[in-house]
């Protein structure tokens, strides 16, 4: 799916699941046990699915409508994160995780951020990274296009346009490649994750004699920082890190 990046870079839930595009036997069976309210065996359906490698926001949103049925808040967090990993302009996997939020217990406040950071972030997860790419492959055709009208133009005029719309078709396919990377990033590096148990203590070092710094709960988004062993260095919204068991989290 994500073949040309390497090359560039050399809850209003619904009554029944979505259908999805080219749906397999399994999902077909799982949507079905979705509209008879048997959401167990349809989120055991899906999980199926994923287990044979197939990814798609439609299959995650779905698996997550599953366990917000059955009231599984942070498994339904999970896999809607998952599904706007994938497509991060999905408007009802965007409602429903919010609506899946507002069932948790923690409310923590987000640090205030540079308003460049916050362009760039909403630049970047407006495409998805193969949507990036391949506008970053037009454009540089458009680049190559216009070099070879620069360079065999008979007039003034075609040998400035070309070498005006060559130069601005270089600095947006870089700038689109450099899109490409980011948002491919934020694919595929899992450096967040989702507190899976009611409640965990977080505590000031790897160990379970630590001192306890505080307490978050099920379905809370932390940033994963470091690792060491059985324990993850976590950091909060709001700036606060600590450390929880591996087995406490799950990521995204």
């Amino acid at each position: 799916m994500k073949t040309i990046i390497p090359l560039l870079l050399a809850l209003l839930l619904p009554a029944v699941a979505l259908p999805a595009t080219d749906s397999l036997p399994a999902e077909t069976e799982a949507a079905r046990a979705y509209q008879e309210g048997d959401y167990a065996r349809a989120a055991a359906l899906y999980n199926d699915v994923l287990a044979t490698g197939v990814e798609s926001v439609t299959l995650y949103y779905n698996l997550g409508n599953c366990y917000y049925k059955q009231n599984e808040i942070a498994r339904a967090i999970l896999n809607y994160e998952r599904a706007l990993l994938i497509d991060p302009r999905d408007s009802d996997v965007a409602y429903n995780l919010e609506m899946a939020r507002r069932a948790t217990v923690d409310r923590i406040n987000t640090l205030p951020r540079f308003f460049l950071a916050e362009w760039h972030d909403a630049v970047v997860t407006a495409l998805t990274a193969d949507h990036w790419g391949y506008l970053s492959v037009f454009l540089f055709l458009c680049f190559l296009a216009s070099t070879v009208l620069f360079f065999r133009a008979t007039t003034v005029v075609f040998r400035k346009g070309g070498f005006v719309v060559g130069l601005v078709s270089l600095f947006f396919a870089l700038s689109s490649a450099w899109f490409a990377a980011r948002q491919y990033r934020r694919e595929t590096v899992r450096d967040q994750a989702i507190v899976m148990t009611p409640s965990v203590v977080v505590r000031g070092a790897p160990d379970p004699s630590g001192t306890e710094l505080y307490v978050v709960h099920e379905g809370l988004k932390v940033t994963l920082i470091d690792s060491l062993g059985q324990w993850y260095n976590i950091r909060m919204v709001d700036g606060n890190v600590g450390w929880v068991p591996r087995a406490d989290l799950e990521s995204i």
